[in-house]
């Protein structure tokens, strides 16, 4: 009986685990799931919402945390500033927390006392690392897969890309849905964890959005936002990202 059960337990493995995806193939499942095209080469993204910021043993309320992008139409690395964009935080009483402009070449920053004191961090929790994934079929680049885990409950595809810069992105990608719950990266303070949930498609295109997204840095949570509103492929006027001299 036991030299016939070993041999049966070695099958039922074999069809639970035997259709496995290489990299590529997964990527192209997370685009397609997304949205497709609609998603992989999207011209514009606004989001608009509330964030809690964490630091200094302290919660701070952004009762207003609203994001502009012009996205690129190339991109070889994925934690250089390319495209457009623009961060605005504010808090209950109306002032500004901290404002972030790239305007395509030149950028703007500014702190309240606060933010001051913590504007590397705060810089570095603005550093997109998702965007990359939209150019991950990129010759340059290369892709493998890396152990399978789970994402606060969800089984999901672990793989890791390297850009052309040889910048490492951790992904990991939801087994059931594709959309991607998880990426992961180096930054001058250390590793950041960007968790992704509450999947929406957005009204009038076919894309896919995270309202959830939560922040670690070295392993401690220090940013978790909560987008209400996005719009995609709408006209942003230049004004929004313009520079004061």
């Amino acid at each position: 009986m036991k030299l016939l059960f070993f041999p049966i337990l070695l099958l039922s493995i074999s069809f639970v685990y035997g259709q496995e995806f290489s990299p590529l193939e997964i990527a192209k499942k997370t685009i397609a799931a997304s949205g497709g095209e609609n998603w992989r080469r999207p011209k514009t993204l606004q989001l608009s919402g509330t964030a809690t910021l964490y630091f200094n043993n302290q919660a701070y309320q952004m009762t207003e945390y609203k994001m502009w992008r012009v996205f690129p139409s190339e991109n070889d690395s994925a934690h250089t500033a390319n495209g457009k964009i623009r961060f605005d935080a504010r808090e209950s009483d109306g002032k500004t927390f901290l404002q972030l402009i790239f305007d395509g070449k030149n950028s703007s920053e500014i702190f309240s006392d606060v933010a001051k004191q913590n504007e590397q961090f705060l810089r570095l929790s603005n550093n997109f690392g998702f965007s990359i994934f939209r150019f991950i079929e990129n010759p340059d680049f290369k892709i493998v897969r890396l152990p399978d885990d789970k994402i606060d409950g969800h089984p999901c595809y672990f793989i890791k890309l390297t850009d052309a810069k040889k910048s490492d992105t951790i992904f990991a990608v939801d087994r059931k849905t594709f959309f991607i719950r998880y990426a992961a990266f180096q930054t001058p303070m250390g590793l950041q964890q960007r968790y992704y949930d509450d999947f929406k498609w957005a009204k009038g295109v076919n894309f896919i959005q995270p309202r959830s997204l939560r922040i670690y840095n070295n392993g401690s949570k220090t940013t978790e936002v909560f987008w209400s509103e996005y719009k995609v492929n709408e006209p942003i006027a230049d004004g929004v990202f313009a520079i004061s001299k």
